[in-house]
C-alpha cells in the first residue's frame, strides 16, 4: 500500500498524496490504531462533544473490519502522524489535507477517527504537566464545535479544519474560559503581523521580535462580554507558569475582530468594540474578507448577495464588502498580568 494507491482510490489531490507520503514513513506506533469497537464509539467521540447527529453519524461510519486496506491505511497514517508529533513536542503548525470534499464520508472522518484514537496520548501529556480537568475538557471540546462549523458550511459530516483541529493534538493550545490561547514567539507569519526589529526594540524586550508570547484565538458561541474575557486573560500567565514553567507576559490577537472598521458599523456599547480596546494594534494587516464570511455567515466563499442581515454585525459584514470595501485582519497586543 501506498499513498498514490489511496489517492487513487478515494480521488484526492496533489497536497494529500504529498502529504501521505510524508507520514507513510513514519511508524505506526505499536497496536496500531487503539479504537474501541462501534458499541462503545460514543465513549471514544466523548471527550470532542459533537453534536447529537454528528456523533450518530461518525458512530455509523466508524472504522470496522470491513474498511477496504486503502482507507485503513489511511487512518493508519493519520494516526501516526499524530502519535509522532505529540512524541516530539513539536508545537508549531503542520499543514494536514482537507478532505472535505471527499464522497466517501469515511474519508471525511478519517482524521477524527485517528484524533479519537489518541485522546490517551494527549491526555498523558496533560498528566505530566498537570493541566487541570476543566481545561482539558474545555479544549477537546473545540474538536466537536469545528466538526459542527464543517457540517454547517458544507452540509456534510468532516472536519474541514483539520490543520487547526492537529494543534490540540500537538498539545500546542489551551482553552481558559472564553479565550483559547497557543504558545508562540512574537513574529511575522500568514496573517501574523508584528514590527520590524527597530520598531520592536524600543518597546522594551518582552515585545522584540522572537520573544516569548501566547498568540490569543476566539472560540465561536456565546458573548465576547467583558467579564469573561477578564477572567481568561487574567487566568493565562498563572496557567502556563504553573503548567509548564513558561513565561508569557504578552498576548497577541490576530483577527478581523481588530478591525477598527468595526467602530464605523457596530453601537459604542458592543462587546466586540471593548474586545478591540484591550489591545495596542500594530500598524500593518491582511486581507480579511474571507474570515469574516466564514466566521460570521459560515460560507467557504465571499459572496454579500447571500448572506442573511439578521443582525447589526451580519449586515455590517455584507454591506461594506457590497459597497466595495474590505475588511482587513488586524494583529494586536496587550500585556497579562
Amino acid at each position: 500500500m501506498d499513498a498514490a494507491a489511496v489517492v487513487d482510490r478515494f480521488g484526492l489531490d496533489e497536497s494529500a498524496r504529498v502529504w501521505l507520503e510524508e507520514a507513510a514513513a513514519l511508524p505506526l506506533p505499536e497496536g496500531g490504531v487503539p479504537l474501541p469497537v462501534r458499541a462503545r464509539a460514543a465513549e471514544a467521540l466523548a471527550p470532542f462533544a459533537p453534536s447529537r447527529r454528528d456523533a450518530a453519524e461518525l458512530i455509523e461510519a466508524w472504522p470496522d473490519p470491513a474498511w477496504p486496506v486503502e482507507l485503513w491505511w489511511l487512518l493508519e497514517r493519520m494516526y501516526a502522524r499524530v502519535a509522532a508529533d505529540l512524541a516530539e513536542g513539536r508545537r508549531e503548525w503542520r499543514s494536514w489535507p482537507n478532505l472535505i470534499a471527499a464522497e466517501d464520508v469515511r474519508v471525511r472522518c478519517a482524521v477524527v477517527y485517528a484524533l479519537a484514537a489518541a485522546v490517551p496520548l494527549l491526555e498523558a501529556v496533560y498528566d505530566r504537566h498537570g493541566v487541570p480537568e476543566e481545561v482539558r475538557a474545555a479544549t477537546l471540546r473545540d474538536i466537536g464545535r469545528h466538526i459542527g462549523h464543517s457540517r454547517a458550511m458544507f452540509g456534510r459530516l468532516g472536519l474541514e479544519t483539520v490543520t487547526w483541529a492537529a494543534l490540540h493534538f500537538r498539545a500546542g493550545l489551551y482553552e481558559l474560559g472564553r479565550l483559547q490561547y497557543e504558545p508562540a514567539t512574537l513574529s511575522t507569519a500568514g496573517a501574523v503581523r508584528w514590527y520590524g526589529s527597530g520598531a520592536a526594540a524600543g518597546l522594551g524586550p518582552e515585545l522584540a521580535e522572537g520573544a516569548p508570547a501566547l498568540r490569543l484565538h476566539i472560540p465561536v458561541g456565546g458573548p465576547l462580554d467583558a467579564p469573561s474575557v477578564q477572567r481568561s486573560l487574567d487566568a493565562a500567565r498563572g496557567f502556563f507558569r504553573s503548567c509548564f514553567a513558561a513565561d508569557y507576559p504578552v498576548a497577541t490577537c490576530t483577527s478581523w475582530l481588530l478591525d477598527p472598521q468595526l467602530a464605523d458599523h457596530l453601537p459604542e456599547s458592543s462587546n466586540i468594540l471593548a474586545f478591540q480596546r484591550r489591545f495596542t494594534l500594530v500598524e500593518a494587516d491582511a486581507p480579511g474578507d474571507a474570515d469574516v464570511f466564514r466566521f460570521v455567515f459560515r460560507m467557504a466563499e465571499v459572496d454579500p448577495a447571500r448572506t442573511p442581515a439578521r443582525t447589526t454585525l451580519e449586515r455590517a459584514a455584507a454591506g461594506l464588502v457590497r459597497s466595495g470595501g474590505s475588511w482587513r485582519v488586524r494583529t494586536g497586543w496587550l500585556r497579562l498580568a
